[in-house]
């Protein structure tokens, strides 16, 4: 059983539910204050990530091509179309801020393809061990709680994704597990971190960086790390 992956969908089910009970009575203090700290937060967990770096030409050749793919296919484009969606049919509003748009990208990206939930679900396929996720869930029910504090209910259907995603991976962790030597899980994580820090920078409003784009590094990161030793 997927237990650390099932906690973690839930934490952010739930965290959306209580931010968009919670409302107005959330001070907007915390609400422009706290995602702040949580991008930092993403930021060194990121950076704990990189340290693993195994082959640095191969984690930034895998970042080149990733953004050129993701940028091509206008990955973020494509998530802020349904990200709109989204708000408007759950919240009823026919005018959806770019604030809103832009938070719900921001969760969709960090719950559901971050470089330590991928891995989270990885280690857990791999071992049962589910201490990452369940590590990942503490910030994610932060996170979703002061989210939907300003956007709404739709935060809490990140879960959705979040739950297929990780769940795709934990099962698919038996077939690649041969391939994933440290060599090649060193290189992973590193641009798992990479992809992590870029969203706590969007986060902590940083920089205008479209961390979505950068997703496809993860897959391609692993193909180059089994040619380039």
């Amino acid at each position: 059983m997927p237990i650390g992956i099932i906690f973690n969908a839930c934490s952010v089910l739930f965290g959306g539910i209580i931010g968009g009970l919670a409302g107005n009575n959330v001070p907007t203090r915390l609400k422009d204050r706290l995602p702040t700290v949580f991008g930092f937060a993403a930021i060194s967990m990121g950076i704990l990530k990189v340290v693993d770096t195994k082959n640095l030409t191969v984690v930034i050749l895998s970042l080149i091509l990733g953004a050129i793919i993701g940028e091509l296919l206008d990955i973020e484009d494509k998530l802020e179309r349904i990200s709109k969606w989204t708000i408007q049919k759950v919240g009823g509003n026919k005018e959806t801020s770019e604030l809103a748009i832009e938070l719900l990208v921001m969760a969709m990206v960090a719950f559901c393809v971050s470089g330590t939930g991928i891995f989270g679900a990885l280690e857990e396929g791999f071992t049962g061990d589910a201490s990452i996720l369940m590590s990942k869930s503490v910030l994610d029910f932060s996170t979703a709680v002061i989210f939907s504090s300003v956007i709404g209910y739709s935060i809490a259907l990140v879960s959705i994704p979040q739950v297929i995603i990780l769940s795709i991976v934990f099962v698919c962790a038996s077939f690649i597990s041969p391939l994933m030597t440290p060599y090649v899980l060193g290189n992973f994580l590193a641009v798992g971190g990479i992809v992590t820090i870029m969203i706590g920078t969007q986060m902590s409003k940083m920089a205008k960086i479209k961390a979505a784009n950068a997703i496809p590094a993860l897959a391609i990161v692993i193909i180059l790390s089994l040619i380039i030793l």
